[in-house]
């Protein structure tokens, strides 16, 4: 207490206050929970606006996203439908594929059969003015074998950038023992060491003389391939009526070579490079 002062306390009085002043703090907390309720209730409309906007999208999307797993199932059909079609176009392309290939093969052992009565003479040479049938026919009496079943003989056209004169086709009559003379004379070739070109035309040329028998174009070629890729496995390689024959040694089975896919094959088992 100040000097000269007195001042009075009345601790009444000071509660009174007191309490006042926390009824009025409380009363304003009140209102203000109050305002921010209505607040809230007032805000409750437009949630529910935005609310029912939500769940109006969800059931578009969810509408959209069944519409698309129906177009997937849909599409998944199809693609399998697709599939199965081409499967199935697949399947037959390659059947006939494959009876297209039989079908030429049949049409390459046909025309490879009608040459059956067939030889060939290479390494004759082509004098002018020469009788094909003479030189045959003496061909003939200096291997010992007949001539009488000839029925033609004729020579094929010059090779292009080729020394070497055309080769000379000889058919055989068509009759019982053709096939046995035609086959003598592919019997005797082992005497051809012997001879020469100008023995038999009386010619300057010296070349020696092969009978072969009559190939196809497509035989020939098979042929050449045969011995370029698989000489170096297979020690045998020949040709009887027409089918080319392999094998790797003395004793073995031979096998037919009908094509280059039976080629690919050999070189694919033996592993030849």
């Amino acid at each position: 207490m100040k000097a000269g002062r007195t001042r009075l306390y009345c601790n009444n009085c000071e509660e009174e206050e007191s309490e006042g002043d926390e009824q009025d703090s409380e009363g304003q907390e009140i209102e203000k929970i109050l305002k921010d309720i209505q607040n809230k209730v007032n805000a409750i409309p437009s949630l529910k606006k935005q609310l029912n906007a939500i769940t109006a999208s969800m059931a578009l999307l969810s509408e959209k996203y069944d519409s698309l797993l129906a177009q997937q199932e849909e599409d998944k059909k199809k693609i399998n439908s697709l599939d199965k079609s081409f499967i199935s176009i697949n399947n037959k392309c390659v059947y006939l594929e494959k009876c297209n290939m039989a079908l030429e093969q049949k049409m390459l052992e046909f025309e490879q059969a009608s040459r059956k009565l067939n030889i060939e003479i290479v390494g004759l040479e082509q004098l002018p003015d020469e009788n094909i049938n003479e030189v045959v026919k003496k061909l003939a009496d200096t291997l010992e074998v007949s001539s009488e079943n000839i029925e033609w003989a004729s020579r094929r056209h010059q090779r292009k950038q080729s020394n070497r004169p055309a080769p000379i086709v000889v058919g055989f009559k068509n009759t019982g023992g053709a096939a046995a003379t035609r086959n003598l004379w592919l019997a005797k070739r082992n005497k051809l060491i012997e001879l020469n070109s100008s023995i038999i035309t009386g010619g300057s040329q010296k070349h020696k003389i092969y009978i072969n028998e009559d190939l196809t174009k497509t035989t020939r070629m098979l042929l050449w391939n045969t011995k370029t890729q698989l000489k170096a496995v297979y020690k045998y390689i020949w040709v009887v009526n027409g089918k080319i024959l392999v094998k790797k040694a003395e004793g073995d089975k031979s096998v037919w070579i009908r094509s280059e896919e039976d080629i690919r094959e050999l070189t694919k088992k033996d592993n030849i490079v």
